[in-house]
């Protein structure tokens, strides 16, 4: 019964959200002959020139008046702006989405209007909180986990860049929802934006979206990928769009093929495979070239936000980088690209830390201009660890957590800001002893083995008073140090297994609910670990880690150090 309230509770809410941009302006504005999409863009009652306004095909620029008009044939449902420097969109109440576009109403032949009011800001400098993969389905107590843990702890983060008086925002990196479970637990996209505004998000939001985001009930056919974004188009508009934010140049993509053929998990509503492949369709390409023509200097940051990273390592050793697109839009989108100096891809999807540096894969010059930021999920991995009452893990086993970028005119830097930790504490310390000790007595992880002989039995590590240090962050221009007694000790990087990944996401997930999948058997290894050898078992080590900026973070090292789920 009391669930069965808090769904029809839930639905109750989502309805009240405003979806789109209501707003009416007093500026005169009439349709050119042929246009079926027209309006205004102005501040405080005063018009706006040279603001881009598209329909996701063409883009026409504000006159004088501030006025606008397309010929559209609104296929995509919606008309949105480009946002320029020194302006915000406004948002409405409690709803952090801000309203930069408006959703379609009349057929394809009758011209409409639709007018964007904006607020003037100086935000040459501000900050970013690049989120991804929150995941929320109504299910392993996502939604207090979210409301109770992360968005507090993220606020507290932010506080001190507002108290400076610096704008923050966040981008929304995709799979906010989960599409599985939309008609299961009725809890869909709809829903994901009236939570934002329930728990008192702290930021304008700027969303993309994701695989799970997509409507799992759509039939595959050959629309399928677009109509299975039209509940996300309702509730969050283009699925492609751009602003500025300062001197930045923002734009926001969907990389994500939604297929869904036939077969597949059976759920509720769900009519197909829900799988997908990853590339960039050809209208957005075409809408990307005539936006990025409009950046004449270029010099400008670029930051594309997708779901999906795009450029990432095939091994995370080598500096070898996968265009991670189908073969056409990847070599599209890089040529787009590649006229700019300073280009920043924010994706989510994987789960995990992994930061790309186009400039170490000689072989790929054409890359040497962008960074791609995989980002670890806001869930960690789905909620798993911590609905089990373990700590948020990613899939990797680093903390669940976000991205914040700051930007000061085109100077960005970047830290990663761990859920329940403090940004100032940025890798973990293993203290291989305890780990094979603890991996050699306990019953749960002889059982685990038992099913998954593959997996790395730490209880058979053999170099004694070793210790492994994962950062969770890392990146080729950061730098490991390890001292024993003020004496260097040599670090090794090498991949590896994370220990509490495994006691603390991977044994609930499989002997806790007694399943035993195959696909379990495979190692999972991260090439963010790295090894040092002390002299003996209970000395102490200082570790001390400096980022890209030259930031330094160290922690004293304390052994014999206890293993545990709970471990820090």
């Amino acid at each position: 019964m009391k669930r069965t309230l808090n769904l029809i509770i839930l639905l109750l809410l989502a309805v009240t959200v405003s979806a789109q941009s209501t707003f009416t302006s007093t500026l005169k504005a009439k349709p050119k002959k042929g246009a079926t999409i027209y309006g205004t863009v102005e501040c405080d009652g005063k018009p706006l020139v040279g603001v881009p306004v598209s329909d996701g095909y063409k883009i026409v620029l504000t006159n004088k008046k501030g006025q606008y008009a397309i010929a559209s044939e609104k296929r995509n449902g919606n008309v949105f702006i480009t946002i320029p420097r020194g302006y915000e969109a406004i948002t409405e109440g409690a709803d952090v989405v801000p309203q930069f576009w408006a959703a379609l109403t009349a057929d394809a032949a009758t011209a409409e209007r639709h007018d964007f009011a904006l607020r003037a800001v100086d935000n040459d400098r501000h900050v970013i909180a690049a989120v991804a993969d929150i995941h929320i389905a109504n299910h392993h107590n996502d939604l207090a986990n979210f409301r109770d843990i992360f968005v507090p702890q993220l606020k507290a983060e932010l506080e001190q860049y507002r108290k400076q008086g610096i704008p923050v925002y966040t981008l929304c990196l995709g799979d906010s929802t989960h599409e599985i479970y939309w008609y299961d637990y009725l809890y869909d996209i709809s829903n994901f934006r009236k939570t934002l505004a329930d728990v008192g998000y702290p930021t304008p939001l700027f969303n993309t979206m994701g695989n799970h985001d997509n409507d799992g009930a759509t039939p595959c056919d050959e629309n399928t990928d677009f109509n299975a974004t039209a509940k996300y188009r309702k509730t969050f508009g283009p699925t492609y769009y751009s602003i500025n934010i300062g001197k930045v140049h923002y734009v926001m993509l969907d990389n994500i093929h939604y297929i869904n053929k036939p077969g597949g998990k059976k759920a509720k509503g769900i009519v197909g495979s829900r799988n997908y492949s990853y590339d960039i369709s050809p209208e957005q390409l075409a809408w990307l070239e005539q936006d990025l023509a409009l950046v004449t200097d270029k010099t400008t940051p670029i930051v594309i936000g997708v779901h999906s990273p795009i450029y990432r390592y095939k091994n995370g050793m080598d500096g070898k980088i996968n265009i991670n697109l189908d073969e056409q839009s990847g070599k599209a989108l890089t040529a787009l690209l590649q006229p700019f100096s300073n280009v920043h891809v924010l994706s989510g999807h994987a789960h995990r830390n992994r930061v790309t540096y186009g400039k170490t894969d000689t072989s790929q010059p054409e890359l040497a201009n962008i960074i791609d930021h995989n980002i670890v999920a806001v869930s960690g991995s789905l909620w798993y660890s911590s609905g089990f009452g373990g700590p948020m893990l990613g899939s990797l086993g680093e903390p669940a957590g976000c991205k914040i970028f700051t930007i000061d005119n085109t100077d960005i830097k970047w830290y990663f800001k761990p859920t329940q930790f403090s940004a100032e504490e940025q890798f973990r310390c293993f203290d291989m002893n305890s780990v094979r000790d603890y991996f050699a007595t306990n019953g749960e992880v002889k059982v685990f083995l038992d099913h998954f002989p593959k997996r790395t039995n730490y209880a058979e590590w053999e170099q004694e008073n070793s210790v492994m240090i994962h950062v969770w962050d890392w990146a080729p221009d950061w730098k490991i140090e390890v001292t024993e007694n003020g004496k260097p000790l040599e670090v090794v990087r090498k991949k590896a297994e994370n220990p509490q990944m495994i006691v603390g996401l991977d044994i609930p997930n499989t002997v806790w609910l007694i399943k035993f999948d195959k696909k379990n058997n495979k190692r999972k290894l991260h090439p963010h670990m790295f090894h040092v050898v002390a002299s003996a078992a209970d000395t102490p080590i200082e570790v001390t880690v400096t980022d890209s900026f030259g930031k330094q973070y160290r922690q004293t090292m304390e052994r014999p150090k206890p293993f545990s789920v709970h471990m820090k």
